[in-house]
């Protein structure tokens, strides 16, 4: 798994490439919080590069979100391929995030 980031002013995208697996869901997650508390602004994180999530991946990502709203901002995905997107739709995820 990689991780670029790419700031705009206060919000922030992180690109994901790669799987979003068990081995990988524990740095994801401090990367997202790492995220969090360095940025004043919106998080995205593009997902186009992410062909496998795993509920501990799910997981990361819920922790992060729960951060930005305890911290009054907002975290969305973006750019899910066809098999993510089934995975957030049918776990329920896909009304937890704003997803473009």
């Amino acid at each position: 798994m990689q991780i670029e980031r790419e700031a705009t002013g206060s919000d922030l995208v992180l690109k994901v490439s790669g799987r979003l697996d068990t081995p990988n869901a524990k740095p994801f997650e401090q990367s997202l919080l790492a995220a969090v508390a360095e940025t004043s602004g919106r998080i995205t994180v593009d997902l186009a590069g992410v062909d496998y999530v795993s509920s501990s991946g799910l997981r990361a990502l819920l922790v992060a979100g729960k951060a930005m709203r305890a911290a009054k901002r907002e975290l969305a995905l973006r750019a899910l391929q066809p098999q993510i997107r089934e995975v957030f739709d049918i776990s329920g995820f896909s009304t937890l995030f704003e997803i473009t």
